[in-house]
């Protein structure tokens, strides 16, 4: 699991060289959260997503920015009070997506994501299998600030599901906000 997780950072390294262009910032910060589901081994549940993320623009290079993100999802049941389950199935993973970005005016924009996905199934007490697949997203949003220090707020959507050991899948309806540092 470490050679696989120092392949992946050395990638990182390599594929986002860090160009500036026009004034803009070159890295990016935020995340998200919301509600979605889980499925795969287990009957599909109910869940909350989270997920940190960093962003590089490599635009003039690769002709869409490079997103390094930690996503969490959890079943929705971990937030309740009281409830007598004594384990709560969970995912946790990385991935590394190109995101395109769409304007649709000076302040409205649409944003859309593909890439490779490493996903954590813990989805049984006594499963613990790391799986390999992708990442799909798409999220309208809406800037703020002026071009040297943005600010974006977004709704959207995003599809995880992976190829390898237990096939686990996940989706998350959610709201993002994006720094640009």
């Amino acid at each position: 699991m470490k050679k696989i997780i120092i392949r992946l950072v050395l990638i990182c390294m390599i594929f986002i060289p860090f160009v500036k262009t026009n004034a803009q910032a070159l890295i990016s910060a935020g995340g998200f959260a919301g509600g979605g589901y889980i499925s795969g081994n287990l009957p599909s549940q109910g869940s909350f997503t989270s997920s940190l993320f960093v962003e590089a623009k490599t635009q003039p290079i690769f002709g869409f920015d490079s997103r390094l993100s930690f996503l969490f999802v959890s079943d929705f049941d971990k937030l309740l009070p009281r409830t007598s389950i004594q384990y709560y199935p969970f995912l946790k993973g990385f991935s590394l997506k190109g995101i395109v970005y769409q304007p649709v005016s000076n302040i409205f924009y649409i944003e859309e994501g593909i890439g490779p996905m490493m996903l954590n199934d813990r989805s049984l007490v006594d499963l613990n299998k790391w799986n390999l697949g992708l990442a799909f997203s798409i999220l309208a949003g809406t800037n703020f600030g002026d071009p040297l220090s943005i600010i974006r707020l977004g709704a959207g959507i995003e599809y995880g599901l992976t190829f390898t050991n237990t096939d686990v899948r996940y989706s998350s309806f959610h709201l993002q906000v994006q720094i640009s540092l």
